[in-house]
């Protein structure tokens, strides 16, 4: 066969999709520790620590509401007292709007106002913001007795909780509320998608993360990322518009420990062993007006050459590396007669010998990209060629110069031998 003749078959069996590759980065060079982090090394944190403490006596706070019943005094006939029953059905939604009442109370509804005092019939104003119930009725009986209202050892008063006080928060969640599950092949990518969005009412030593998003559906889904974000009531400032970099902006003014104005509190629910958590005890309690947000997750990674061009996700919770993926997007890295075995109906070897190179484009921090070598017969044995795929790399697979060339070859004898038995 003619150098011409080889030269022109090379060209025509894809030869020109291996030029270039030499500029590139061998993998065995590229630290796995430099891009990203291993995400198999990390574990989930204590569900515990997205909650709160709760007291073993209920503290009263501003929002309370009380029933408080003094003999002769609150209310000042004995037919005049009220008595609150509970009437919410058993399988009422979890935190209903404005609390609820939960047991059997009498006496006079008595809200505490914000700055922690009741207003009582002839001793005037009585602070009780941080005391329990028991602490409540006891001061009551003191006051009133020395005041000389009620006559000592005739002191009959009662006080009971009607409803906690509350704290009403957003929750936004971006993963997909519906509890169906649908599997799709990897290579499909839905481009319609809908969050949720609750406005939710949060009792007392309850109004905190892990209450939020127990009441909202739980976890983040494998479409949302491993992560919550806490964006306190003075985010907004008056303005409903906050673009993705002035939210990036707030998590850096945060992770500084610029904390003076609008804060926002990134909340992981995946760390590595050992390592602190980078929250503490009070960015999970929620207040009233505050965000709870779980972010969709848009990590993919491309492919192209002879792969062919697909926009594939990444495992949440897994690392890929460069064989797998390759094995996700087309089942195999080639075949000793190609990729689905067609070449035996045509008749033509096809590819008898597989392709054995790729190269991946990723795209650095600062806006370049860098192309990185991957021999893939080589990260059969040698784990430094097994590299981890990152979000919006771009993986294709080539031949080496040998490889294409031996494949010429083989496709053109056979075009020659059957050629006689064609015509």
């Amino acid at each position: 066969m003619s150098p011409v003749l080889l030269l022109t078959v090379m060209v025509s069996s894809g030869c020109h999709s291996i030029t270039g590759a030499y500029r590139s980065i061998p993998a065995s060079r590229i630290d796995p520790h430099l891009f990203g982090s291993i995400k198999e090394a990390q574990v989930p944190i204590l569900l515990s620590a997205l909650g709160q403490d709760r007291p073993s006596a209920y503290r009263v706070g501003p929002g309370d509401t009380l029933a408080i019943f003094v003999y002769g005094v609150l209310p000042p006939s004995v037919d005049d007292t009220p008595v609150l029953s509970q009437y919410q059905t058993l399988n009422q939604r979890y935190y209903p709007p404005g609390g609820s009442i939960v047991n059997p109370s009498t006496g006079l509804p008595m809200t505490v106002e914000t700055d922690g005092a009741l207003e009582m019939p002839l001793i005037g104003r009585m602070p009780v913001a941080g005391l329990t119930i028991q602490e409540i009725s006891d001061k009551i009986k003191d006051l009133y007795r020395s005041s000389s209202v009620i006559a000592a050892g005739r002191e009959r008063v009662s006080v009971s909780l009607i409803t906690q006080r509350i704290q009403r928060v957003v929750v936004l969640r971006q993963d997909t509320p519906n509890p169906s599950v649908a599997l799709t092949p990897p290579g499909i990518v839905d481009q319609i998608h809908r969050g949720s969005g609750e406005v939710i009412d949060l009792p007392a030593y309850e109004n905190d993360v892990l209450h939020a998003l127990a009441a909202t559906g739980g976890l983040p889904g494998t479409d949302g990322v491993r992560e919550v974000w806490v964006m306190r009531n003075n985010v907004m400032n008056g303005n409903s518009n906050i673009a993705p970099k002035e939210i990036d902006k707030l998590v850096e003014r945060y992770e500084r420990g610029d904390v003076s104005g609008p804060s926002i509190v990134r909340i992981p629910l995946y760390a590595y062993p050992g390592e602190p958590l980078p929250f503490g005890p009070n960015d999970v309690i929620l207040h009233a007006g505050d965000v709870v947000y779980v972010p969709r997750r848009y990590d993919y990674f491309y492919t192209g050459g002879l792969i062919g061009g697909s926009k594939i996700p990444l495992p949440r919770d897994e690392d890929l590396d460069i064989i797998e993926a390759i094995s996700m997007a087309v089942g195999s890295v080639g075949g000793p007669l190609g990729q689905n075995g067609d070449s035996l109906r045509s008749g033509n070897p096809g590819w008898m010998i597989k392709p054995s190179r790729a190269v991946v484009l990723r795209k650095m921090p600062n806006g370049s990209q860098i192309s990185i070598r991957v021999d893939l017969a080589r990260a059969m044995e040698d784990p430094k060629e097994r590299i981890l795929i990152q979000p919006d790399d771009l993986v294709m697979l080539h031949f080496k110069p040998s490889e294409a060339t031996t494949n010429a070859v083989l496709n053109f004898l056979s075009f020659g031998f059957t050629a006689p038995v064609l015509f």
